[in-house]
């Protein structure tokens, strides 16, 4: 009975067999499905937070590149104007040094400079006329004495070591004597006289080999010298350009350097004094070439700059560069105000009257 049965439900069984395999791939497949939903949502779970650490990494590392880009373009603009505030700080330092004078002061605005002449000061400067008519006045604003000795080159000798001259006089005499050693090869010129004391001019008048007392000497400024040539034989002369043609590229180029002969030839009613071929002044380089194109002596040349004013100026040009030379009456006023278009200007007295003023 019992095979009996098995064999009458063949059927069912093949078809037992035939439908718990599908459920099983069934159940198996959902069961794959869930799986892979349970390792999507474990996928997501970590890589969505890793995005977002991501993203906000690279807002942070953006905003501070921002930051650090807009605080080196502060720092760079600062830097430029800190500069910027330096150079024109030193140009307008540089351009203070280039226009101060020891006898004025002065005030900008706009492209004019307002300059204050002190009258006390008409006895000082590289212009000063000093004769029988007008005497020096002492002061120690007006000259910077210098010793020869200690500070000439190689290029001169000089006669003993208490010659002196004042400081710009001495540097122009160091550069014009070592050029012209370097272009005639002579080294053998020698000053033999400088800055003289009013007690030593007293002494030289007396003992008659000067014609002025003391306090009326130009020497007495500290810008005349005398020259004279050593020829190395023991023999010596007093420089005369020609009478030694040799050593005439002195006398030839020396207002090049702002030295003319004192006392020239056929001056000696204006001087008060015989011509001195030996005898040489500093004046200062457009007022030397001047004076040596129109063979003007020192007196004439003062004289004929006092009918030049600051709107009617003597126009110089020397050394590629143009200088504007007016006068200045001082007109018994403890100071002169003077309006110039010039940022770079000299100032002279004249030990007469009034200042020279040279813009340039």
């Amino acid at each position: 009975m019992h095979e009996k049965n098995q064999k009458t439900n063949p059927g069912s069984a093949r078809e037992k067999k035939r439908t718990e395999p599908a459920e099983n791939r069934r159940t198996q497949s959902e069961s794959h499905a869930v799986k892979r939903r349970v390792r999507l949502d474990r996928i997501a779970v970590v890589v969505v937070p890793l995005l977002l650490i991501v993203i906000l990494i690279g807002a942070l590392c953006f905003y501070s590149c921002d930051r650090q880009s807009q605080d080196e373009e502060v720092a760079t603009v600062t830097t430029m104007d800190a500069a910027q505030t330096s150079t024109a700080q030193a140009q307008e330092s540089t351009a203070t040094d280039a226009t101060e004078s020891d006898t004025s002061s002065h005030e900008t605005s706009g492209d004019s400079k307002q300059i204050t002449l002190n009258t006390d000061a008409v006895g000082t400067g590289n212009l000063i006329v000093i004769n029988t008519a007008h005497a020096y006045t002492f002061s120690e604003d007006d000259s910077q004495l210098q010793y020869v000795y200690e500070q000439r080159n190689d290029s001169y000798g000089v006669s003993d070591l208490e010659v002196q001259l004042e400081a710009e006089t001495l540097l122009q005499l160091n550069a014009m004597m070592a050029d012209f050693e370097s272009e005639t090869g002579y080294s053998s010129l020698q000053v033999f006289s400088g800055y003289r004391t009013k007690e030593d001019q007293d002494s030289r008048y007396e003992n008659g080999t000067s014609t002025f007392q003391g306090g009326y000497s130009d020497y007495h400024s500290g810008r005349t010298l005398n020259l004279k040539i050593n020829f190395g034989d023991g023999t010596s002369d007093y420089y005369d350009a020609e009478k030694y043609p040799d050593y005439s590229w002195i006398a030839e180029h020396a207002a090049e350097y702002g030295f003319v002969v004192r006392y020239p030839a056929e001056k000696e009613s204006i001087t008060g004094e015989e011509s001195h071929t030996y005898t040489f002044r500093y004046v200062g380089v457009p007022h030397a070439m001047c004076m040596t194109e129109h063979d003007l002596c020192l007196e004439e040349y003062v004289e004929l700059l006092q009918s030049y004013t600051v709107e009617d100026p003597l126009v110089i040009t020397a050394e590629d560069t143009e200088y504007k030379v007016f006068y200045v009456l001082a007109d018994g006023e403890d100071s002169v105000d003077v309006t110039i278009a010039s940022e770079n200007y000299t100032v002279s007295g004249d030990n007469m009257d009034g200042f020279i003023v040279t813009c340039f």
